[in-house]
């Protein structure tokens, strides 16, 4: 596969990491509370190709994030089955919230929402191991998805859209917000600028972002500033 490709609508080179996406991707949808911080934690998380964030769990037609209605915030991510499995996908959600606390509104609830039979298999095992290993009452539900309701623009890599240099990178490159939410390298930054991520996978993700040098020392300086705390 050509790592080079540019966007037709700009004639700009798109990351090569973006470029490198794997056609096949099998899909994760999880509720761990406010969804800024998961979907941070999981575009920095190894095998994820993309996520984005959005509403699910309720009846309610066409959620929004002031009409949240019986919905809870979530994020849904894509990953590389070559790379990554669900097991690990569930276990990132398990070591990054606190399911022995009840939310205090639906809208903040732990939940894993099962695709297919195999998602939920897996994920009621998952849920027996830590039940039993917490010895507390857990309060994650498993639901069957049933519709996701993708988010406001201003919810999609909300991490990243507080660097207002380093998202009009991406917006330069990817004028339609969507293509931003779909891209790879725009999920790893949005880790990476929240703390999440390795100093080993950030050398080896930095060509790939296809960031300018600006925007690499930038990023460089956000990290560096993480690692004096």
């Amino acid at each position: 596969m050509s790592l080079f490709k540019t966007n037709k609508n700009t004639g700009r080179a798109v990351p090569p990491i973006d470029a490198a996406a794997p056609a096949k991707t099998e899909t994760a949808t999880l509720a761990l509370g406010c969804f800024w911080g998961p979907d941070a934690l999981y575009g920095c998380t190894p095998g994820v190709v993309r996520t984005r964030v959005g509403y699910a769990g309720g009846k309610q037609p066409n959620p929004t994030y002031y009409n949240i209605g019986d919905h809870a915030e979530t994020v849904q991510m894509e990953y590389d089955p070559t790379i990554t499995s669900y097991e690990r996908i569930l276990d990132v959600f398990w070591l990054n919230h606190n399911p022995k606390k009840p939310a205090w509104l639906r809208q903040y609830m732990s939940a894993i929402f099962f695709h297919d039979q195999k998602q939920e298999m897996i994920a009621r095992e998952i849920f027996n191991r830590e039940a039993s290993r917490i010895r507390e009452p857990v309060f994650t539900e498993i639901i069957p998805l049933t519709k996701f309701y993708l988010a406001e623009s201003y919810h999609q890599k909300y991490q990243l859209r507080q660097y207002s240099d380093l998202i009009k990178e991406y917006q330069m490159i990817y004028p339609i917000d969507a293509d931003i939410v779909s891209s790879t390298s725009a999920a790893r930054v949005n880790g990476y600028v929240t703390g999440y991520g390795t100093k080993e996978n950030f050398k080896r993700d930095i060509v790939g972002l296809g960031l300018s040098p600006e925007g690499i020392k930038s990023l460089t300086e956000i990290l560096n500033s993480f690692r004096k705390r």
